[in-house]
């Protein structure tokens, strides 16, 4: 090999640097979530992250959502400027391109590491918090399903109808998105962890295109925006809302941000928010007391369930069904493989661990 021909691949591996401390930082951190906890999330998170999403948070559009958007024909245009300039055979010039690219890439490796991935390995919530997350009956599971139901049907008959028959807003979807902090604040006595400046969550304005993936929300870590799907049914909006604000307090895993999301939504003084916190953190306990006892589950729900609410829980379904299909398919895969490559090892079916710290959670107010 010459020395022209080694001095250009040095020349590149000098690019991969930042890539290979996202890489080593992918390999160690799991195994240190002491380090992980003070010196990334509490540390560099905060000092990148925190304030950037604060100035994010401002803009009243998502500036995900435009980047992802410009994203496709950026892409294009690289590749039809790429090839042309081979055909041209302007090599030198190839290989600037080249170079920027592959730095450009891997400096979004190391951003995405210390922006998001470095979350996903520190202390786990139940810890942080002094919970005792343990193996519960379907007993308890069948109590806390109860009281789930019981409250979210309470809140639900203060709320308006449409002509359907299902559940409405008090306020307008923007000013649900704006209030989502509201319930962080609430929180922050008692939970220090919790801690955060983003308030506010975003508005993507292809939500219905976006359905047919079948997510309801994103955290875009690059910009520290939290992204919300506004054309899922509205009672589920605001608990969306505040899941993703979690994600912008320094949590990665999904299921520690359903527990969160949960919690600000029902300490959050709107009944939109309430209700929504209520409803959804019941379907995934029903589903958890069903996949243990389909009898209890549905003796359960029958009992304390209301009409409206069960109206409610009908027209979600007939929302996402409509949707069903190769997309949501890719996209559910792709979720479930990327959670997993962050060591959770359960990908998607993770979402419904929040289960086992909302029943901590149960077992220590009540």
């Amino acid at each position: 090999m010459g020395k022209s021909a080694a001095k250009r691949i040095v020349e590149y591996l000098w690019y991969l640097i930042p890539a290979a401390v996202a890489f080593l930082l992918y390999l160690i951190l799991p195994h240190f979530s002491g380090i992980t906890e003070t010196m990334f999330t509490k540390g560099i998170f905060r000092i990148i992250g925190v304030p950037l999403g604060w100035l994010i948070q401002w803009l009243p559009f998502s500036l995900s959502e435009i980047i992802v958007l410009l994203l496709i024909p950026a892409v294009i245009t690289f590749i039809v400027i790429f090839i042309r300039l081979i055909i041209k055979k302007r090599f030198s010039s190839v290989r600037n391109l080249s170079k920027a690219i592959l730095l450009a890439v891997s400096c979004l490796l190391l951003m995405y590491m210390l922006m998001h991935g470095v979350n996903f390995y520190r202390k786990p919530a139940a810890e942080l918090l002094g919970l005792d997350v343990h193996e519960r009956s379907s007993e308890e599971l069948a109590e806390l399903t109860a009281y789930l139901a019981q409250n979210a049907s309470s809140i639900r008959a203060s709320l308006p109808e449409n002509e359907n028959g299902t559940a409405e807003l008090t306020v307008s979807v923007s000013d649900i998105l704006k209030s989502a902090g509201k319930g962080y604040t609430e929180l922050d006595d008692q939970f220090s962890e919790l801690w955060g400046a983003v308030t506010r969550t975003k508005p993507v304005q292809i939500s219905h295109l976006w359905s047919y993936t079948g997510i309801t929300g994103m955290y875009f870590p690059f910009l520290a925006e939290a992204n919300v799907n506004i054309d899922q049914p509205v009672y589920c909006i605001p608990f969306t809302a505040s899941h993703e604000l979690a994600h912008t307090r320094g949590f990665a895993r999904e299921d520690e941000c359903n527990f969160f999301g949960f919690l600000a939504s029902i300490n959050n003084d709107s009944p939109d928010f309430q209700y929504s916190g209520y409803y959804l953190a019941y379907i995934d306990c029903f589903n958890a007391l069903y996949s243990k006892d389909s009898d209890l589950a549905i003796k359960t729900a029958r009992e304390n369930v209301s009409e409206a609410m069960a109206r409610d829980l009908n027209y979600q379904n007939e929302y996402w069904h409509q949707f069903d299909g190769p997309v949501q398919d890719v996209s559910n895969n792709a979720n479930d493989k990327f959670i997993q490559y962050q060591g959770v090892e359960d990908g998607v079916q993770s979402y419904g661990r929040c289960i086992d710290l909302i029943l901590a959670w149960y077992a220590e107010t009540k």
